[in-house]
């Protein structure tokens, strides 16, 4: 059997979630396909890079380039597609090519634009829309990311759930685990200017985020304890949807001083970051899986979380604070209860601990696998 790849997101050079749970999960398929009766062919529009052009035996690659970028999937890929067909295609993102294979899987990560359409772009909404129809209308299988994600698509898009398969993302334990170097550590905080203590949040800044409430909680809770407290409060992520509302947020505090905005911040100086935080806070209105979380739990940070869509279930009911979004009071609580609350920093961190050694991008690919190529 002939199974091709959607590659194009995992070989961009500058990657977030979509794309490292792509080039993850073929780096994974790889080491557990050897030896296998299957070839598989990994399709972009650029030489591959960054270890995918590591190809094992039965691994090829086919690079089209003969048309601008911007028409990737609809037409150079479903031009390769008709050219040379293969037997499966799967796409690890959203999106299914006009011409497919004889079988299709694509993986929907989430459809908080249906269910939440006020925390995107129109424009993103509009094609995040029209191909989430396309894929439950024609695909063959879908993938997705959480049992909650599995509800909704089957829910909202009337997808038959035994077409629906969950797949659950990873982190990489090599790089998201508990430091030791206090030297390295202390070093990245020197780097970016941050001193202990401080809470931490990793997403864009934006609406869907929630960024601007977190700012509006965390000036409540700085004016709660009182003048000369030194908590910090750094955001890790480039300016979403919704920017406008987060600056305003920021403008109306009276302890921006303490708000330390980093912008993007590379795979190998968060987990450093994580490790020094006293906690992730994760005030997302919606996410169909919600990465940063793991990541933090993985590096023994405790985790303060909204009790929105896919996040209990993938954090679990014992590694977290939870809160509902909306409630600012509740977000003080939680972040007040952390600092006060002897032994509960330690008893959420080994917890957190725990529960990430769920979530590897092996167990993913092994998952993924049988999706693939049991038919």
């Amino acid at each position: 059997m002939l199974i091709g790849i959607d590659a194009s997101r995992a070989n961009k050079s500058s990657k977030t979630g979509v794309e490292w749970y792509s080039w993850h999960l073929i780096q994974e398929l790889k080491k557990i396909t050897k030896g296998d009766v299957n070839s598989w062919v990994l399709y972009s529009n650029e030489i591959l890079k960054n270890g995918l052009e590591k190809l094992p035996e039965s691994w090829y690659e086919v690079r089209a380039r003969w048309m601008p970028k911007k028409g990737w999937t609809q037409v150079r890929l479903s031009y390769e597609l008709w050219r040379r067909p293969t037997d499966v295609f799967f796409v690890p993102a959203h999106v299914l090519p006009r011409i497919s294979a004889k079988k299709s899987v694509v993986t929907i990560h989430d459809v908080g634009f249906r269910r939440l359409p006020q925390i995107y772009k129109s424009r993103d909404r509009a094609f995040h829309e029209w191909s989430t129809k396309d894929i439950a209308k024609r695909a063959d299988r879908i993938i997705t990311v959480s049992e909650f994600s599995g509800r909704e698509i089957s829910e909202l898009y009337g997808v038959d759930p035994k077409r629906i398969a969950i797949t659950p993302n990873g982190i990489d334990h090599d790089v998201y685990r508990p430091l030791t170097d206090t030297n390295a550590i202390e070093e990245r905080l020197e780097r970016y200017r941050i001193s202990k203590p401080y809470f931490m949040a990793v997403g864009r800044l934006e609406a869907k985020k929630n960024t601007a409430n977190l700012i509006k909680a965390f000036t409540l809770f700085k004016a709660r304890r009182g003048v000369g407290d030194p908590t910090k409060l750094v955001l890790v992520g480039n300016p979403g949807f919704g920017y406008e509302e987060v600056k305003k947020a920021l403008a109306e505090s009276n302890v921006k001083q303490d708000i330390i905005q980093l912008g993007y911040v590379p795979e190998s100086d968060k987990p450093a970051l994580y490790n020094a935080a006293e906690a992730l806070i994760h005030p997302s209105w919606y996410e169909g899986f919600g990465i940063p979380p793991v990541e933090a739990m993985a590096c023994g940070c405790p985790v303060l979380s909204s009790d929105a869509s896919s996040l209990p279930e993938v954090i679990g009911p014992d590694a977290a604070i939870y809160f509902p979004p909306g409630e600012l009071e509740a977000m003080v609580r939680a972040m007040t209860l952390l600092q006060d609350e002897t032994g509960l920093r330690q008893k959420l961190r080994l917890a957190g601990i725990a529960r990430a050694t769920k979530y590897t991008w092996r167990r993913t690919a092994e998952l993924t696998l049988p999706v693939l190529t049991k038919w």
